[in-house]
């Protein structure tokens, strides 16, 4: 059973690129992220040490956080934002549960740079080929 202020994988899995999913944030230190540099689809890195500059910008949103285990930094970023106006909860298990559930995860080097406030730019290189409907009748 999951602990108080913790979200279960298999609820996350589902929610993970819907409307209604919440913002994602990876707070594993630089080392751990060093030695694993994917991240779930969606997740954004944050520093843990600076959540006190940073947990404003989630005040009234759904985030779930996640670390390597799913215990202190974790826990301590979620209850920072929580303090914050943030409905947040932390990733029960981790990164590392993340994984051994088989869950797919975006390696970094794959995604564009960010820009100061953090966005990125999509870019297609193709236009959609839009065809008419063969009139009805």
């Amino acid at each position: 059973m999951p602990a108080l202020n913790t979200i279960p994988i298999d609820k996350l899995v589902r929610l993970v690129g819907t409307a209604k999913g919440p913002a994602i944030i990876d707070v594993r230190t630089d080392e751990d992220f060093a030695a694993d540099a994917r991240l779930i689809p969606g997740a954004v890195r944050r520093p843990w040490a600076e959540v006190a500059n940073w947990a404003a910008d989630y005040r009234g949103k759904g985030v779930v956080v996640a670390c390597r285990e799913g215990h202190k930094l974790s826990q301590g970023a979620a209850a920072w934002l929580r303090q914050a106006g943030a409905d947040a909860e932390a990733l029960d298990g981790g990164i590392h549960a993340w994984i051994q559930a088989g869950h797919p995860l975006v390696p970094e080097s794959a995604l564009p740079p960010r820009d100061a406030q953090g966005r990125t730019v999509w870019v297609t290189r193709a236009r959609p080929k839009l065809t008419a409907s063969p009139a009805l009748g």
